[in-house]
């Protein structure tokens, strides 16, 4: 071959290149005004490995207005394949093509249907749902009232036979229902396949209800893939290209533990990547990684056949997950946040658990939980009674790192307490939705007990009913376990030395009771004023197998711009309150004093007594 000839041949396959982008955005869509029923078309998705192949399509017809301000295509399905399993999970976004152009994306189906009956979301709109204007946006932060923190509770930790049936799951999931709740008489999204890799049984048993509601159907899955290896499973490297009807697989979780949403590609335009035709979790704007897959086995099922698919290289990232689906970049990389879990065993054996999981303020704190759950399930036994506390730090990038501490004790829920207490501090960050949040790590260190340490809070005794200002007292704080045993301490009680005479209330309560009872309207105004305050916050919340003594008195007093200021004379309070702003001040009418956090012992002990002293002049 010629210098001449080789550079010729490189200037073609240049010219090629350049114009693949510009091939692929000029697809010609198909009018859905142009449709009539018994129209002929093809759709495309992967049956088998990772080529599409084509099936047959019949319009039957146009339903208008089948959502809100959105039409679809009702279709029938036909093929080999279909014939068999009808329409089934991982088909959505297969691409629908009549006369060569693109109609729109297999989304709907009905639920237990006879024949392979679709809804095809248009393309047209598929595209339009995930423009964004030119204009520049206006930031601007909306402080949350610091009820977040009531959001997912968890219950005390000494209370045997008390599971917190909570595992971390907000309320702007719920709305997103199984097709099964809305009946066979309805097209519903079909449901995206979450495979679930490496789950103990348990784990599986409890969270499967949650998932469900989020519109996903688990599936049996393989784990175990580092996180540092981002290929994926497949044996053999894939060298093709993602095209319309490709597999694609969004991993959630990736490392000893696999949690991955499949689907099909509908349209690639340059480096834009459209695909599902029907949202994942409606997260909105989003960064998700999506992975090449390949099709291993299509299940036929009388109640939803679905599709196995076996994960490959990382190929870009989903920017945006809407109603009309999910719309991503090829070519840009997501970061994801590095989970470690050690566990501490209760035969004295250490074992480390590795994951890395999606930063989403939905998804990362169910997957927190989900993961340290899972972690303690295979590690310890199932019924009995355990004692668990968890340690550990969650990194955030230039702020100071968050503290994670819980203890409970109980003959059941004690995992599921654990792994909520451990991800309610990723909820509380995310909740705010600070836009400089970025989390590094997550480090966590689990140490399990097969004995049961827990106890209720009997009485309180205080060696004198009157006292003076500055004078020490021993207060006796008694508990019992639930074999019936006692146990007792004496704790020293300095009275505050500035204090005026009049009751004085004292409170000794739990972390958790302490917290639940400061969750009254009048403490729920406070709100951080930035992220480094939101992590103090978090970092001072009360030890749930921590005892606090609080002394109080009911007296006025105000919050201002977020922080409480007790006992204070009226005439400050008329001055606050002249400034002309509404919400300028709160009035509160209760005035913490001092509080106390009483060392930890070997017990859990939850509840709460209350009794008064006198302080005389």
């Amino acid at each position: 071959m010629t210098r001449k000839q080789s550079f010729i041949i490189f200037a073609v396959i240049l010219f090629v290149w350049i114009l693949l982008p510009i091939a692929r955005a000029n697809t010609e869509f198909f009018d859905i005004n142009d449709l009539k029923p018994g129209m002929k078309g093809v759709g495309k998705t992967c049956f088998r490995g990772d080529r599409p192949e084509e099936f047959q399509v019949e319009i039957l017809g146009v339903l208008r207005g089948f959502e809100a301000g959105a039409d679809a295509v009702l279709a029938r399905l036909s093929g080999e394949m279909l014939d068999e399993t009808g329409v089934f999970e991982g088909m959505s976004g297969s691409p629908v093509f009549i006369d060569g152009k693109l109609l729109g994306a297999v989304a709907f189906t009905y639920s237990y249907a006879k024949e392979a009956i679709c809804g095809i979301t248009p393309i047209t709109q598929m595209v339009d749902s995930f423009k964004e204007s030119p204009t520049p946006e206006i930031e601007f932060h909306l402080d949350t009232q610091i009820d977040v923190f009531s959001k997912a509770t968890i219950s005390s930790p000494g209370i045997r036979n008390l599971s917190t049936g909570h595992a971390i799951f907000r309320g702007d999931g719920e709305t997103q229902l199984m097709p099964e709740s809305l009946q066979s008489h309805a097209l519903v999204p079909i449901a995206t396949p979450l495979s679930l890799g490496g789950f103990d049984a348990k784990t599986l048993q409890l969270f499967q209800p949650k998932f469900r509601v989020m519109g996903l159907s688990i599936l049996q899955g393989v784990g175990g893939m580092r996180p540092e290896d981002s290929s994926g499973f497949m044996a053999d490297p894939d060298t093709t290209a993602l095209e319309p009807g490709s597999n694609i697989i969004i991993p959630l979780i990736r490392g000893d533990l696999e949690v991955s949403a499949g689907g099909t590609v509908t349209y690639i335009d340059g480096d834009k990547l459209y695909a599902f035709g029907h949202s994942l979790l409606e997260l909105g704007f989003t960064d998700l990684p999506v992975h090449k897959a390949r099709t291993m086995f299509i299940f036929p099922s009388l109640q939803s056949s679905f599709k196995i698919l076996e994960m490959g290289e990382a190929v870009g990232s989903i920017r945006q997950d809407r109603g009309m689906g999910i719309f991503g970049r090829l070519g840009e990389t997501t970061r994801m946040i590095p989970l470690k879990v050690r566990i501490k065993t209760s035969r004295r054996l250490y074992k480390t658990f590795e994951y890395e999981m999606v930063q989403d303020r939905l998804l990362t704190p169910l997957l927190v939980n989900l993961a340290v759950y899972n972690s303690i399930a295979i590690s310890e036994r199932g019924q009995g009674v355990l004692t668990i506390d968890v340690q550990g730090k969650v990194r955030v990038k230039n702020e100071e790192a968050v503290e994670v501490y819980n203890r409970f004790s109980s003959d059941s829920g004690v995992a599921d307490a654990i792994s909520v207490s451990a991800a309610l501090p990723v909820n509380y960050l995310l909740a705010f939705g600070y836009k400089n949040l970025d989390i590094e790590d997550i480090d966590l260190t689990i140490t399990v007990q097969e004995s049961d340490r827990s106890a209720l809070l009997d009485s309180i005794r205080l060696n004198r009913t009157e006292a003076k200002a500055g004078d020490s007292l021993e207060l006796e704080i008694s508990c019992k376990k639930a074999n019936g045993d006692t146990i007792q301490n004496v704790y020293p009680l300095q009275i505050p030395s500035n204090i005026t005479p009049g009751p004085l209330h004292l409170l000794v309560a739990d972390g958790t009771t302490l917290m639940s009872m400061d969750e009254q309207p009048e403490d729920e105004i406070l709100v951080p004023r930035n992220l480094s305050h939101l992590i103090r916050l978090i970092n001072n919340l009360r030890k749930n197998d921590h005892l606090y003594i609080r002394m109080f008195r009911r007296e006025t007093g105000a919050v201002v711009k977020g922080e409480g200021l007790p006992g204070l004379p009226p005439s400050i309070l008329s001055i606050l309150g002249s400034e002309r702003k509404v919400g300028a001040i709160i009035p509160i009418g209760i005035s913490s004093l001092q509080e106390y956090e009483l060392p930890r012992t070997n017990y859990l002990a939850a509840g709460w007594k209350m009794l008064t002293i006198r302080i005389n002049p």
